[in-house]
């Protein structure tokens, strides 16, 4: 019954970090409609990577 529920939180947060790498992606304003579009569709197909790519590579930098 633990092993369920681990499974169910990691669930929830790979979800959750999916959610905000598609918020960031449409809140950009860096990126064209088509940019956004395609990175969308690399999250929805490969969750995990494409929020990390977005994280890596697609992300602007900070403002210091």
């Amino acid at each position: 019954m633990l092993e369920l529920a681990n499974t169910r939180w990691i669930g929830l947060v790979l979800i959750l970090i999916d959610l905000v790498a598609l918020a960031t992606i449409w809140l950009s304003p860096r990126h064209s409609t088509k940019a956004k579009l395609v990175w969308t569709a690399m999250v929805v197909v490969l969750p995990v990577l494409g929020a990390l790519s977005w994280a890596v590579l697609g992300r602007e930098p900070r403002r210091q």
